[in-house]
């Protein structure tokens, strides 16, 4: 039996990460998508309700962003609505908090006020954001991160502007499957197409959600969420492919954790603490889940806290 499959057609979900300076239609924009939720790192949408009607959360926490976005993995109706987009205005405030956090966090580990992040450190920073893109890219509805812009610099010649780029993860351009650049012409938001993986939108267009119905068709962008479908999309992107049931009947997929140690993680979290156990999962493993370990990272795991608790 072949490992191939036919590809089949799928219905549009937008992935996408827009940026531009400000006054360029980023957040006004997005709230014209269908059934918007917004994680809104700057008030930018303070004075916007009289116009959309919107679920908002307003928070520059990284963990906060991460427990709403596992709130609609689990139940996309919100306050009795349906929600079919989310976004994230902008992921530039949200980077930089998870930057200081960690950077803070270190300086009290390691007891020097003055503590400079290390290389090893942006590895912990990296998988952190990398979790927050699985995560939203998961999502089985529309996503819409916002970004600031910055000025990009040559790096062959030392201050040469090149032009300009994101202020956020550097990885987010890469991940998602639209990024746009924003600009304004006279009173009309613009949009120029640095990547498009839909092979669907023209190099520039007017940036309105009535142009994204024409070229992407309104099906993908209007239907409602699966649940069962977002799960399914995080397994696959985390890895998680092995297949477990517990003593309870529960069935899993893991990225290799077997029934065993999961049910021996059960007794040790009870030792420790649920807070303990995700600070060793992020800071050793770089997960947040102790579904996305393989066994023999399980096997180190429990031998470590068995020999602290």
């Amino acid at each position: 039996m072949s490992l191939f499959s036919q590809a089949e057609p799928v219905s549009t979900r937008l992935k996408m990460y827009v940026y531009g300076p400000s006054g360029v239609g980023k957040t006004v924009t997005s709230l014209s998508f269908p059934s918007p939720a917004v994680i809104d790192a700057e008030r930018g949408t303070d004075h916007y309700g009289k116009f959309f009607k919107f679920q908002r959360i307003n928070s520059q926490d990284p963990a906060t962003l991460i427990a709403a976005i596992d709130e609609l993995l689990a139940n996309p109706v919100i306050n009795g609505a349906t929600i079919k987009t989310l976004v994230v205005d902008p992921i530039s405030v949200i980077n930089d908090a998870i930057i200081s956090g960690h950077e803070s966090r270190m300086k009290i580990k390691s007891g020097n006020p003055a503590y400079i992040l290390k290389p090893l450190d942006y590895k912990y920073i990296k998988s952190q954001v990398k979790q927050i893109a699985l995560k939203l890219l998961s999502l089985d509805m529309n996503v819409i991160v916002t970004a600031k812009e910055k000025v990009k610099y040559s790096a062959e010649e030392m201050m040469k502007v090149i032009g300009t780029e994101p202020e956020g993860p550097k990885d987010f351009p890469y991940l998602f499957d639209v990024v746009l650049r924003l600009s304004k012409k006279g009173d009309i938001f613009w949009a120029t197409v640095e990547k498009d993986r839909t092979n669907s939108l023209p190099s520039e267009f007017e940036y309105s959600y009535q142009t994204f119905t024409k070229y992407l068709g309104m099906e993908g962008l209007e239907r409602e969420p699966v649940v069962f479908k977002q799960q399914q999309n995080i397994n696959a992107r985390s890895g998680r492919t092995t297949q477990v049931v517990l003593t309870d009947g529960t069935e899993l997929y893991t990225a290799g954790i077997s029934a065993d140690n999961l049910e021996k993680m059960k007794e040790l979290v009870a030792k420790i603490g649920p807070e303990a156990l995700a600070s060793k999962l992020k800071e050793d493993f770089l997960v947040d889940s102790i579904l996305d370990l393989k066994n023999d990272e399980a096997d180190l795991l429990i031998k470590d806290i068995n020999a602290i608790a």
